[in-house]
């Protein structure tokens, strides 16, 4: 009986998370989500999406909640832990400064696409998605069971895909001027610098770096109040 529980509520979990993976990746695709708008406006679009993505994130999130005792691909260790906690430090900061600066791949900022690069917009035109992916490697690392693998897992594919969604709907939406900020940026984090074709000052970043390591301080001593799970 407990092992065909565990069987139906880790099969809840991955229908929930391909729930959300192709509900995000979906209605944001460039022909569907321009078939929404036309049909329910931009404002009816969006609040369409939020409910969409709230819905299928609660879902996802319980389904995990209840996850049985699953197999685990490997025992973490305290290096494990050690590069979680990097990984999710750098996230902290990388969410912090996309959110310090301006960011044309963001939702209503796309007038801001003839900006310079600045902050974190030099590192990747797409800061919070990467941040995202980086949350999600760290916390895959640090566990290594099946049912954390795909809930984590499917966090960091939604935002890994989605970058490149983005940069085709701005490309369509902004073609006189995507060119030019996809020349002076770049979609992998690091590429841009090390082509020349950005340039990171260290006054630019030193203060979401701050920020987003007292955001990283303050879950991470939190952590066991808000998820019931305690760090080490």
């Amino acid at each position: 009986m407990r092992i065909h529980r565990s069987g139906i509520v880790l099969s809840r979990l991955v229908f929930a998370s391909a729930l959300f993976l192709i509900s995000h990746l979906g209605i944001s695709s460039a022909p569907f989500r321009q078939g929404l708008i036309d049909r329910l406006g931009r404002s009816g679009y969006l609040a369409a999406y939020s409910i969409v993505a709230v819905i299928t994130l609660g879902f996802m999130i319980l389904s995990y909640a209840d996850r049985p005792v699953s197999p685990y691909l490997w025992l973490p260790s305290p290096a494990h832990w050690w590069s979680t906690y990097v990984l999710v430090g750098l996230s902290f900061i990388l969410a912090v400064g996309a959110f310090s600066t301006k960011n044309p791949t963001s939702v209503g900022q796309e007038g801001e696409l003839g900006a310079d690069p600045r902050g974190a917009m030099c590192i990747t035109r797409h800061p919070f998605q990467w941040a995202v992916v980086l949350w999600a490697v760290g916390h895959m690392t640090s566990n290594g069971d099946v049912a954390s693998l795909i809930f984590f897992g499917t966090f960091g594919l939604v935002s890994a895909f989605g970058t490149s969604l983005i940069d085709r709907r701005i490309a369509g939406e902004q073609d006189s001027v995507w060119p030019i900020f996809a020349a002076r940026t770049s979609n992998i984090p690091f590429v841009a610098i090390a082509t020349g074709r950005a340039t990171l000052r260290w006054k630019d970043l030193w203060l979401p770096t701050l920020l987003g390591l007292a955001v990283f301080a303050a879950v991470f001593v939190g952590h066991g109040w808000i998820t019931g799970i305690g760090l080490r």
